[in-house]
């Protein structure tokens, strides 16, 4: 399949995308839980009540997420996908920006629908009708884009929307979310790249109550309503409750730093990624000075081991 954005193809690759790693405790959890969900006697009801209240204490416990208890209308996602889908319908009349780099799937979808309604935020200034879509940390370095702040200024000072990804945000500790201003309409993450459950599509997306629009997530969500993977929802809320929101980043930063060293890295404050900033692995470049490689599906044996001696397009595996 050729997608329609700037960005290479390195599903193949082995530092290419950005996997959960299939860590061994959390596989065996998530496999566990999955058989103990139908004789669990916790409710339907009593899974859906905690298990917004459990991801938005847990995300944040870890991190700096500045006034996110102001996000209290919240609902669950087919991960990050389905609340992207909804963004982009609420506001198709307006122009699409992101960074170059962002996450390939709002890169396809700003030439899918978007179409020449689009412009990259490193190129132009807010316009009063723009809607703006950020990955914070940023996808193609785990750390906050540099324009990020700037940005942000603009679109509150011409009343522009935003929404944040803070799928990442949980690979990383201490990382500050400034989620104060009145121009950030929603935050979505999900629990895909911290755990192996990318098929079991766990996502949270907030909002404020006074931001509150009732497009279809709403109306699943409401109680009472059978719509939602409930299933899914229980192995997220008690992977949760199971593993704490620095779990991944602590028994991987080692190997981070190992992984670093041998590839000639710099470390990402995304404990997964590596940044090369010398041009070595180029065929990993996603539209910036940099080049992201993420380290998990080396760790997880999913994919061999790299020469780290031979250049970049040469690579053999072990």
């Amino acid at each position: 399949m050729t997608y329609l954005t700037n960005l290479p193809d390195n599903k193949q690759k082995p530092f290419g995308g950005a996997y959960s790693v299939y860590d061994e405790e959390t596989v065996w959890a998530r496999d566990n839980l999955i058989k103990e969900y139908p004789s669990s006697f916790w409710s339907d009801e009593y899974i859906k009540q905690n298990y917004f209240e459990t991801y938005k204490d847990w995300m944040g416990s870890t991190n700096n997420l500045y006034k996110l208890e102001d996000f209290t209308e919240a609902c669950f996602t087919q991960g990050t996908t389905e609340a992207f889908y909804q963004f982009y319908i609420r506001y198709r009349n307006r122009r699409l920006r992101l960074f170059k780099g962002e996450y390939f799937f709002h890169q396809m979808m700003s030439r899918l629908y978007f179409k020449d309604n689009f412009a990259w935020l490193d190129e132009e200034d807010i316009d009063e009708n723009d809607v703006v879509l950020i990955s914070c940390p940023f996808s193609d370095t785990g750390d906050t884009h540099i324009l990020h702040d700037l940005i942000l200024n603009q679109c509150e000072k011409k009343n522009v929307p935003v929404m944040l990804d803070l799928a990442y945000i949980n690979l990383t500790v201490n990382h500050s979310v400034d989620l104060s201003l009145n121009c950030i309409k929603y935050v979505v993450t999900s629990l895909s790249k911290v755990f192996p459950v990318e098929l079991h599509r766990i996502g949270l997306r907030l909002q404020r109550e006074e931001d509150k629009f009732e497009d279809q997530l709403y109306v699943i969500n409401e109680p009472g309503y059978n719509y939602l993977n409930v299933q899914s929802m229980f192995v997220g809320l008690k992977l949760m409750k199971l593993f704490p929101a620095d779990y991944i980043y602590n028994k991987y930063q080692e190997k981070q730093k190992d992984a670093c060293k041998e590839y000639n890295l710099s470390k990402s404050p995304c404990v997964y990624f590596g940044l090369d900033l010398d041009n070595n692995y180029k065929e990993y470049n996603r539209g910036n000075e940099t080049n992201r490689l993420c380290f998990s599906r080396i760790w997880d044996k999913r994919m061999g081991k790299p020469n780290p001696k031979l250049q970049s397009n040469e690579i053999q595996f072990s």
